[in-house]
């Protein structure tokens, strides 16, 4: 029986989804060029050109891959188009994918990377398409990475990545915290950008998970989660807490407040969608 593998790990994140044979395509040229690395999948089910969905999936995954992982992030709707094909480097992990605010989250925790634009032709497919270049561009560099190509020789060096803007986490007062719903999970469960979150017996303390502001306390009793129609749900531990078909909030495996229903989807039951405002607040 082989050894098994030690590396170098390479990881796929797109919103290609598996009914159609994009990943695969990936994989095989992952194959093809980089027999020995190793390959993972961190999800195909990106929601289409969700950007922001997928640089939250890259924030909340990334720390739980093995150091030096490559990731080939391929949610791209702005293919073919001027936007920069990037590899971007942290001493954690390399980055390959657009420029188009897919890296923003990784680069608020763990600061600018060292950027290269994919410009070097000898490192991509031959006459690369212009509407699959995870497969002509981005699997080829990343096969190339793992296969010791310096970091420096798939392109000029590139600044300013595109970021968009932190999700809101503001103080309002002294018992409350405003922010806004992330992200549903396959379940219906809701992320929000409260957190990261820590409770004991007297107080909320809130380590906010992008460097929005200091670590901040909420000192009071009953936490509930505030919803934009009114409805109020206490912070509990887990969906146990509440009967079958109640809704709850609880501090999510990331450190963030999320919201669910137990045994049902809480973006479904309570009409909450990405982007809506929540609020987290005690009673004195």
């Amino acid at each position: 029986m082989p050894p098994p593998v030690a590396g170098p790990w390479i990881a796929l994140l797109t919103d290609f989804g598996t009914q159609d044979s994009y990943a695969g395509m990936l994989r095989g040229v992952l194959a093809t060029l980089a027999p020995h690395a190793a390959l993972l999948d961190l999800t195909h089910e990106i929601p289409r050109g969700d950007v922001r969905a997928g640089a939250f999936a890259l924030w909340q995954a990334s720390p739980y891959f093995p150091p030096q992982t490559i990731f080939v992030c391929v949610v791209d709707p702005g293919v073919g188009s001027a936007r920069r094909a990037l590899a971007a480097a942290w001493k954690e992990r390399i980055c390959v994918g657009p420029d188009n605010g897919l890296f923003s989250y990784l680069i608020e925790r763990d600061g600018p990377p060292e950027a290269v634009e994919l410009a070097a032709p000898e490192y991509q497919l031959l006459g690369p398409s212009s509407t699959f270049q995870g497969r002509d561009v981005f699997a080829p560099a990343a096969a190339h990475l793992a296969s010791g190509v310096e970091f420096s020789d798939l392109g000029p060096p590139a600044s300013d990545l595109v970021r968009f803007a932190t999700p809101r986490l503001q103080l309002l007062d002294s018992d409350g915290i405003e922010g806004e719903v992330l992200h549903a999970d396959r379940f219906g469960n809701l992320t929000t950008s409260i957190g990261v979150l820590r409770r004991d017996d007297q107080a909320l303390t809130l380590e906010p998970w992008l460097g929005q502001g200091p670590v901040r306390r909420v000192v009071g009793r009953d936490p509930h989660v505030r919803l934009a129609s009114g409805v109020e749900l206490e912070l509990l531990r887990t969906y146990s807490d509440v009967a079958p078909g109640r809704g709850l909030a609880y501090i999510g495996s990331s450190g963030l407040v999320e919201i669910g229903i137990n045994q049902a989807s809480a973006a479904a039951g309570l009409k909450v969608a990405p982007g809506d405002t929540v609020q987290l607040r005690v009673r004195n």
